[in-house]
């Protein structure tokens, strides 16, 4: 059986400031989301934060980031390319977050107060993790 091919763009190592730059912005827009109760906004977000600190990472470390139609590929990027002790967990928190997103943005229904609290935890988390790593 063939491994699975991942997908990826090679991207100037340089260019992980913007992504770093978007998962900032997709963090604060979750985190206004939060107390005015928009927990769909909250989650979609934290979705957003999350894939775009991943691919700061995997730019900053090897030059690429995921360009497959799954979102998830950007886990086994993180997996592969991130050399810390923490990379193998933190991609696994990765593709746990990133299973929310069809849930918010297309689902007929919404998420609720606590997964929307979990999320935003388990993804303040990952950018916190995601910034240590970078200069």
């Amino acid at each position: 059986m063939t491994p699975k091919k991942h997908k990826t763009r090679d991207v100037p190592r340089e260019n992980y400031r913007t992504y770093r730059k978007k998962a900032g912005e997709f963090l604060h827009a979750m985190q206004a989301a939060l107390p005015r109760r928009e927990w769909n906004a909250a989650g979609l977000n934290a979705v957003h934060c999350a894939i775009s600190a991943a691919d700061a990472l995997t730019v900053f470390h090897a030059g690429v980031r995921s360009a497959g139609d799954a979102h998830h590929d950007a886990a086994f990027l993180l997996e592969q390319h991130v050399k810390d002790k923490d990379a193998g967990p933190k991609a696994k928190t990765l593709a746990r977050i990133m299973d929310h997103k069809h849930l918010a943005a297309y689902e007929d229904r919404e998420l609720t107060e606590p997964e929307a609290l979990e999320l935003a935890k388990m993804t303040k988390r990952f950018f916190d993790w995601m910034e240590a790593l970078l200069p």
